[in-house]
């Protein structure tokens, strides 16, 4: 798992744009929570359904055709879990300010161009197929945009640490230690890291986006995809090294980066292993090992025969 390096574009101007969700929904500036307090009584919100035994509740903010096109999906999970799906995309960049909340935010995405704005650092970047963790503490605000006509996709679940403590160790257990910064109390900093997507976390982010609820039982039948795809988030840490990329040449790195844009984008028919090796000039045992210290998947996980 490592901290991002992708060069930031230039933010857009002060006031441009007119926000993301939270703008849309509750105002800017809005917390998490509050903007999903807020979300029976915005006339946006689209589709709004709730299940009241199991508490949960669904709401869709779709893009005017001057803003662009797709949705937000917003999901709260009880008073536990708040869940954004994105799946759109803005003619123009969109800048919001974000409030800090305390809470850890496991973000899987599959596409777009995301740029956080911090303070007293540079901006970081997500442009490219990944899962980051991201913690914000309450008091320290950021600037989040989007970049022109990028198709974001998404799904982002935030929890608070006592719920992950709680919920996924016992009292004694160990808990990783990559991990165990992003439980720690709070302190006046943003604690972010990225690590690869695994194949069956790249199936359960895409099923989410693709298939919206419609009825009851698929919400309960959303909430389970959420709660697996937040199980297999923790239980990575424990199959990461500090530096899973030590080892590795500049060009074996790239070679292994490339190995893995291939079988992002080509499912059907899957490359074979020996298209693979042959496309980025890397030794079949080299790939292989790279590709399951790298990325914490096998080659054969992505079907390749």
């Amino acid at each position: 798992m490592r901290r991002t390096r992708n060069s930031p574009p230039a933010p857009p101007p002060i006031g441009a744009g007119q926000g993301l969700w939270r703008t849309t929904v509750a105002g800017s500036g809005r917390s998490l929570a509050d903007a999903f307090a807020l979300l029976d009584q915005s006339p946006h919100v689209d589709g709004l359904l709730r299940h009241p035994k199991r508490d949960l509740l669904t709401a869709r903010v779709a893009l005017t055709p001057e803003d662009g096109q797709g949705y937000w999906e917003l999901m709260r999970i009880r008073d536990e879990m708040f869940v954004i799906l994105m799946n759109c995309a803005y003619k123009e960049p969109r800048l919001e300010w974000v409030p800090g909340d305390g809470l850890v935010q496991f973000n899987f995405k599959l596409s777009g161009d995301l740029t956080y704005g911090l303070t007293h650092r540079k901006p970081l970047r997500f442009n490219r197929p990944a899962l980051h963790i991201w913690k914000q503490p309450r008091g320290v605000d950021i600037q989040e945009w989007t970049a022109r006509n990028s198709h974001e996709r998404m799904v982002a679940i935030s929890v608070s640490p006592q719920f992950i403590q709680e919920n996924f160790f016992a009292p004694q257990a160990s808990i990783p230690a990559q991990l165990r910064e992003f439980l720690a109390p709070a302190v006046d900093r943003i604690d972010f890291c990225q690590s690869a997507l695994t194949s069956r976390m790249l199936e359960l982010t895409t099923c989410l986006l693709d298939r919206a609820p419609n009825s009851l039982a698929s919400l309960v039948y959303r909430e389970a995809l959420t709660l697996e795809l937040l199980s297999l988030a923790i239980t990575h840490f424990e199959t990461l090294h500090q530096h899973p990329d030590s080892g590795y040449s500049e060009r074996q790195l790239r070679s292994l980066s490339a190995a893995r844009a291939i079988l992002m984008k080509q499912f059907a028919p899957a490359p074979t292993l020996e298209q693979i090796t042959r496309a980025v000039a890397l030794p079949e045992k080299t790939l292989t090992r790279g590709f399951k210290a790298l990325y914490g998947d096998t080659l054969f996980d992505f079907s390749i025969k």
